[in-house]
């Protein structure tokens, strides 16, 4: 190869590069983004939403939570006032489920965020309500405020005690017929566990798979599976709904799709002392 085709080949990606570059700009795309702006942290996730989970033990009960406004972008020298409201489609009453400390809170010199404090007035709450308090970003002075994550809903939730973790032995009725098996559900946070095998021995006794773990959620003896993954076999994923009885039982109905090759089953678990 000629000096003269060794220069080429390395002068035309590189023209390629500056003529991508050029056309980049031209459109109106912004290949860095410069300047910062403030927002919710917890509007980011599903339905801008966030859950909090209190277990009330006397009428005059007030609990402490919070949101986090971020500031992303580089840190700057001087401190961001953030005016917080409250957007008029809120459920939840202020003096009944909520206060406010503040309704305006600062950012630091040379930090990323601020925690906005939520006192939960737990003791005025029933197990049937479901107040969500719809918090917005008014205004940040020069900052520009995220068009994206300004609202984020507080679900303010009462819940009851629960204690789900240990071994269970269980009955599962639907794919492959009547399997049974043993499982293990482990406390991740309070509210929140993790069941060792959510099909009751499916994939392991039917298919000869590994077992597939979940995530799931209780509320009042109410249980809660949503888009768990499949981590052996890649199907769609697994949701599901049960309940927790009251000799300590639990029911649990699951399922990893809906088409007709998908699997699903009703596990009944019993605690092994």
């Amino acid at each position: 190869m000629t000096m003269k085709s060794t220069f080429l080949l390395f002068l035309i990606p590189l023209l390629s590069m500056v003529v991508y570059t050029s056309c980049m700009e031209e459109s109106g795309y912004t290949i860095l983004w410069e300047g910062f702006e403030v927002e919710f942290e917890e509007a980011s996730r599903p339905n801008g939403a966030v859950q909090r989970i209190f277990t009330k033990n006397s009428n005059n009960q007030v609990d402490q939570s919070a949101v986090r406004v971020n500031l992303v972008g580089a840190h700057v020298a001087e401190s961001i006032n953030v005016l917080i409201g409250v957007d008029p489609s809120s459920t939840a009453v202020l003096g009944v489920h909520y206060r406010l400390p503040f309704m305006e809170v600062t950012i630091a010199p040379n930090t990323s965020f601020i925690d906005v404090p939520i006192e939960i007035l737990t003791g005025n709450l029933e197990s049937d309500e479901t107040p969500d308090l719809i918090l917005r970003i008014l205004d940040a002075g020069p900052t520009k405020i995220s068009a994206n994550y300004n609202t984020v809903t507080v679900e303010i939730r009462l819940a009851c005690p629960s204690d789900l973790a240990g071994r269970y032995s269980t009955v599962n009725s639907g794919t492959g017929g009547t399997i049974n098996s043993e499982v293990v559900i482990t406390e991740i946070e309070p509210f929140t566990y993790r069941i060792s095998d959510i099909t009751g021995g499916v994939y392991s006794q039917i298919y000869g798979g590994e077992d597939n773990p979940a995530i799931f959620t209780e509320l009042c003896d109410v249980i809660t599976i949503v888009d768990q993954p499949d981590v052996v076999f890649g199907t769609e994923g697994f949701n599901g709904s049960g309940r927790v009885n009251a000799d300590g039982t639990i029911r649990i109905s699951w399922n990893n799709g809906t088409d007709e090759d998908s699997d699903s089953g009703v596990t009944i678990l019993t605690p092994i002392p």
